[in-house]
């Protein structure tokens, strides 16, 4: 069976993750990227696409032509800003093919809403509000799929985690975009007197402080691995518009075995290995009560750290997750899905 990946070809994307789950269960997969061949930056593009209708339309119509060649039984779009032509020029020229919107974003980032004006098939998406109101009121075929992490890239390294600590020396880290919300909360930490260490791209509006301690430095691969393992504590705090879901870190932190804490989300009652009370919080004086409680306590981090890793590595990989997305649509994978330890799905 041919399937086609529709996203980004940036390192460490979700659908590199999902093309090489893809191909590990046996299928005959390739990504697509909107990007491929542009004359224009993806920027420009991206602009381009969003205030000039007969642009928006032509890059959606190529990709579609693109993908026709291709011939695939199924396609899974993962760009959620994508005229709905593509859809429709899939529908009409492939007649039998399953088009698919796998949505990794919070309820923001919907941009235009082109994927409800598009008809596709199945909707995928990590939040439960999207996919209730998505199929209660809109009447899409909508169902929930949390995202997960890919084994084979994000791998606990091979040394304990008291010494990897102490190779690192990170008490605590935050990684990703440094948007305003999330600087607002850096900076608690710090004024509460933490050691705090941060990864990832500057945002707007940053103050002088914050600026001066970002190590712009995309994390991947090894690197990642040995950062969030090493550090004491990682800190991640999902995006505000996280109505009930967790974002790929979440599961990129447990499934290499870091310590975790994170903001409580119902959706964490069902992913988690432990009870979720130990390793969330519900506003910032708790977290820094928390960091304070596990930075003195070692051995108890990594003890649940170790319990979350195991948990992880059996429940929440990356095979995991289209294996069900596969079965959800209506073609069995190739493995039998006992292989992969599916864990029961949340579905209404």
């Amino acid at each position: 069976m041919k399937i086609v990946v529709v996203g980004s070809r940036l390192a460490d994307s979700l659908e590199q993750h999902l093309c090489q789950s893809f191909r590990v269960l046996g299928y005959d997969a390739t990504l697509l990227d909107v990007a491929d061949g542009l004359l224009v930056s993806a920027k420009i593009n991206y602009w381009m696409a969003r205030f000039v209708e007969f642009y928006d339309r032509a890059i959606s119509s190529n990709i579609a032509d693109r993908i026709i060649k291709l011939r695939p039984d199924l396609v899974v779009v993962v760009y959620r800003y994508l005229h709905p032509v593509l859809v429709e020029r899939l529908k009409k020229q492939l007649p039998g093919v399953i088009v698919v919107q796998m949505n990794p974003d919070p309820i923001s980032n919907l941009e235009k809403q082109q994927i409800i004006a598009a008809d596709f098939d199945y909707y995928f998406s990590k939040e439960p509000y999207i996919v209730d109101t998505l199929r209660h009121k809109a009447g899409l075929n909508a169902h929930y799929l949390p995202e997960g992490f890919n084994p084979r890239i994000y791998q606990k390294p091979a040394v304990e985690k008291s010494v990897a600590e102490w190779l690192t020396d990170i008490d605590v880290l935050v990684f990703g975009n440094l948007y305003a919300y999330r600087a607002r909360m850096v900076e608690q930490l710090i004024r509460a007197g933490l050691k705090v260490t941060v990864y990832g791209h500057q945002g707007p509006y940053l103050r002088p402080e914050l600026n001066a301690i970002i190590n712009q430095h995309q994390l991947t691969g090894p690197e990642k691995n040995r950062l969030f393992y090493g550090a004491k504590i990682v800190f991640n705090n999902f995006h505000y518009a996280e109505v009930s879901s967790v974002n790929h870190k979440y599961f990129e932190l447990n499934g290499i075995g870091a310590f975790q804490l994170c903001d409580y989300k119902s959706t964490i009652e069902d992913h988690t290995g432990i009870p979720a009370e130990q390793v969330t919080y519900r506003n910032i004086d708790d977290a820094i009560d928390k960091i304070r409680y596990y930075l003195a306590r070692p051995v108890k981090r990594h003890e649940l750290a170790a319990t979350q890793y195991t948990h992880f590595q059996q429940h929440h990989t990356f095979d995991q997750r289209v294996t069900q997305l596969l079965q959800t649509v209506g073609l069995a994978p190739l493995l039998d899905s006992e292989q992969l330890q599916i864990d029961d799905w949340w579905d209404d």
